[in-house]
């Protein structure tokens, strides 16, 4: 099959639909892994607590690595770090399977990078590469539609790999595992779709590097626009923690908890969830190009921030779920407007800085926030912090609005129908 069959947008080029696929099928792995994880370690013995933890020795790994992509990613090459962070993130599935050892499961964690892989929102070292190659991929004029599409498509295999989440009860009917044994399987599967992934990225062209920068070492703190690029950091930071205080793993391990739904009624949560946000982000390309793209991040965000409030005080399982999917479809809606905007506002060779210093920046907090949702969770109630995490996020709204309203980037007066 083609790329232009499997990818039927003319105005894309090569590169960029080779990484809208790479994007779709880490996204499969990540949306069956997303739900399963932390219901598999509290099967394998982890604590709550532990269990926090691990996430956030993986968003640690995530912050890291992230800034040394700022710093090297011109010099050692984009599609070399893409290809070296997929099979990294391949090596924790493989972990999973043969160690059931918490302070190894810790390690793998930490260098696995998983933090793109705790469900929407999250992010690790490669998406900052991809955002920055994608940029150059279409016209400008279309990007933000570009990046609603690369979402669109990695969310909906997002919600696949969520449905797939239930494969694990099939498997223990059909060949007599355990459902320990059951879940493995599918570890394996994440290894083999992050080694796919690898493979993908190993076919991006040389197009996708910055000639111009290419082997220079980057300093993010000289570059010109690094005010506006640390003001963002700082502003998404606070987002990222509230978003990891309650991460979809725990979102499944909670359902799971206080409603009893087991992995074959998450899985459906879940893939419905993921289709309600794909189906967002064309509205929300629709919406930025009418009423521009801070608009769209704020004036979506914060209806949602509320959704999720409500789920920590739904008394019942139907109504929790109606809650989460409402927000599911507007959780989400400001990333194309965002990645559009932060590749908009900077010049060419300062986009992996903008990108990287970012993630790092959602990183560095939300390694903090796993641990601190479980925290509050044992010591204050479990819905304690999906109330923190809304409360936090509209903050973060507010306070992108006053501050960034009027930096606009260049042809928004005039977005095209």
């Amino acid at each position: 099959m083609t790329l232009e069959v499997a990818l039927p947008l003319k105005w894309v080029n090569r590169d960029g639909k080779i990484i809208i696929l790479a994007r779709g099928a880490r996204a499969f792995a990540q949306g069956f892994f997303a739900v399963i994880l932390a219901v598999y370690l509290s099967r394998i013995g982890f604590s709550l607590v532990q269990i926090g933890a691990f996430f956030s020795a993986g968003i640690a790994g995530s912050a890291l690595f992230a800034l040394l992509v700022s710093l090297v990613a011109e010099k050692v090459g984009r599609r070399r770090l893409l290809v070296l962070f997929s099979l990294m993130t391949a090596a924790v599935g493989l972990a999973l399977i043969l160690t059931d050892s918490v302070p190894a499961l810790f390690v793998f964690s930490f260098l696995g990078t998983l933090s793109g892989a705790m469900g929407p929102g999250s992010t690790g070292p490669i998406h900052p590469l991809e955002l920055a190659s994608l940029a150059d991929a279409a016209p400008s004029e279309r990007r933000t539609d570009l990046y609603a599409a690369s979402r669109i498509f990695s969310t909906g295999s997002a919600a696949a790999g969520s449905l797939a989440a239930g494969l694990p009860a099939f498997y223990q009917v059909a060949f007599g595992l355990t459902e320990i044994q059951a879940t493995r399987v599918m570890f394996l599967g994440f290894t083999l779709c992050l080694l796919l992934v690898s493979l993908l990225y190993n076919l991006l062209s040389p197009a996708v590097e910055v000639v111009p920068g290419r082997g220079a070492w980057t300093n993010p703190f000289r570059v010109p626009s690094r005010r506006i690029i640390f003001t963002l950091t700082g502003l998404f930071s606070v987002d990222h923690f509230a978003s990891s205080l309650m991460i979809q793993s725990l979102v499944a391990y909670w359902f799971n908890e206080k409603f009893g739904l087991e992995l074959g009624s998450l899985a459906f949560v879940f893939f419905f969830s993921r289709i309600l946000t794909a189906l967002s982000f064309w509205v929300s390309a629709k919406v930025a190009n009418r009423i521009g793209l801070i608009n769209t991040m704020v004036f979506t965000h914060i209806p949602s921030s509320l959704l999720l409030i409500a789920v920590a005080f739904a008394p019942t399982a139907w109504m929790a779920v109606l809650f989460w999917q409402l927000r599911s479809f507007l959780g989400q809606m400001d990333g194309p407007a965002r990645e559009s905007y932060t590749m908009a506002i900077v010049g060419v060779e300062e986009r992996v800085a903008m990108a990287s210093l970012n993630a790092v920046g959602r990183g560095v907090t939300g390694t903090l926030g796993p641990s601190v949702g479980a925290v509050l969770w044992q010591a204050l109630s479990a819905g304690a912090p999906f109330i923190a995490c809304g409360i936090l996020k509209i903050i973060y709204d507010l306070s992108l609005y006053f501050m960034f309203r009027n930096v606009k980037p260049a042809g928004e007066s005039n977005p095209h129908p």
